[in-house]
């Protein structure tokens, strides 16, 4: 089908004019007056664009280029104005009301004929990015729904553990995960992802199905850290990583073994008093192929009522205005006092909310305390 033009002047030798240049290419419909171009541009289909006069008995131009930006159904229909009034104030205040180009009285078709192409160009161009920008739309949510449930937090299993997740979107970058194995190992996978949103989760399912899976089998946590890793850097592109920490409570909940892989220092913390630090001593999973991971392991004897917290850089890396992280010690210090009183791991958000003046975070944040 042809593009449509509606033609807006009050003078009908003009509209004629307009017409006789332009019908060959273009389906033209023709108005004399403001109102009656307003009831013709709302029609289905609605046109391709309007040539509209300013200087118009009544309604002037100007007014029905205000109306037709303010009704949703012909907002986005380019405006030409095509007038004898040639100041710089005119041509301002039509560019202003959101035409998008301006035509002088007497016309030349050639320069009417040329405008025109360049506008129906813009516009074609502008219904295929929409309508590409749409189908994207769609097939994210469609992705972001298979990787929802393709994890499977109903497999979850939260005893002795508290957590907090925020995520930036639906499909967030953080994973954590929690199960007992058959002789009563308690496994906790805190993981971080590079980036957020889709290709930050697209790893998630993985990880989450070989521990589940080697876990079920009574394997090491560090046989599946192991697997996690060779998988992750087997079928994962470069530049996606995960900064991950693995814990392992024994069946009687008085030893741990851990590995920290890229992320942020870990605490244990006995009686509100901080006991251990443990900062990385491995590069994050899915870089190396053959990680050293035996001698990266971290031992640790527990006591009745030890906690144990580990958590994502974005935490620690919320920005307030001027410039300055959360930082660590900011977080030690809700966490000591966390671990006496068992007040909720929800007010760490208000705290980071304070410092940054701003209710929404750049990065996935994700809390876990386990309590031994």
């Amino acid at each position: 089908m042809k593009p449509t033009i509606l033609v807006v002047d009050d003078t009908p030798e003009n509209i004629d004019v307009l017409k006789g240049a332009l019908t060959p290419e273009y389906t033209i419909r023709p108005a004399t007056s403001g109102p009656v171009a307003l009831k013709i541009a709302a029609l289905s289909p609605t046109p391709d664009l309007i040539l509209l006069d300013v200087m118009m008995p009544g309604m002037d131009g100007y007014e029905v280029c205000r109306q037709l930006k303010e009704n949703p159904s012909t907002r986005d229909i380019p405006i030409i104005f095509v007038t004898a009034r040639s100041s710089e104030t005119d041509e301002l205040l039509g560019l202003h009301l959101g035409a998008v180009d301006y035509i002088t009285k007497p016309f030349r078709i050639a320069v009417v004929r040329s405008r025109i192409a360049t506008h129906m160009a813009l516009r074609q161009a502008t219904r295929q990015l929409a309508e590409q920008n749409r189908l994207l739309v769609e097939e994210r949510h469609l992705i972001e729904s298979i990787l929802l449930k393709m994890r499977q937090p109903n497999l979850f299993q939260p005893q002795s553990i508290r957590s907090l997740v925020s995520p930036v979107e639906r499909t967030a970058g953080d994973l954590l995960l929690s199960l007992f194995t058959p002789d009563q190992r308690q496994l906790v996978l805190l993981g971080d992802f590079t980036g957020h949103g889709l290709p930050a989760a697209i790893g998630g399912p993985l990880v989450d199905f070989i521990l589940h899976d080697m876990a079920l089998r009574n394997q090491s946590a560090l046989q599946i850290l192991h697997t996690i890793n060779q998988q992750l850097c087997a079928r994962l592109p470069t530049g996606i990583f995960l900064a991950a920490t693995l814990i392992e409570i024994s069946p009687k909940r008085h030893r741990a073994q851990l590995w920290n892989a890229g992320l942020p220092n870990l605490y244990l913390i006995r009686q509100g008093t901080l006991q251990h630090e443990l900062a990385s001593n491995m590069p994050p999973l899915g870089i190396l192929n053959n990680l050293e991971m035996e001698p990266a392991m971290l031992s640790l004897d527990l006591q009745p009522g030890d906690r144990l917290y580990a958590f994502s850089d974005g935490v620690i890396e919320a920005s307030s205005r001027e410039g300055s992280l959360f930082g660590y010690e900011r977080l030690r210090d809700f966490l000591c006092r966390t671990s006496l009183d068992n007040c909720p791991l929800e007010l760490i958000l208000e705290q980071l909310s304070l410092h940054t003046g701003n209710d929404s975070f750049a990065d996935d944040i994700t809390l876990v305390e386990i309590e031994l």
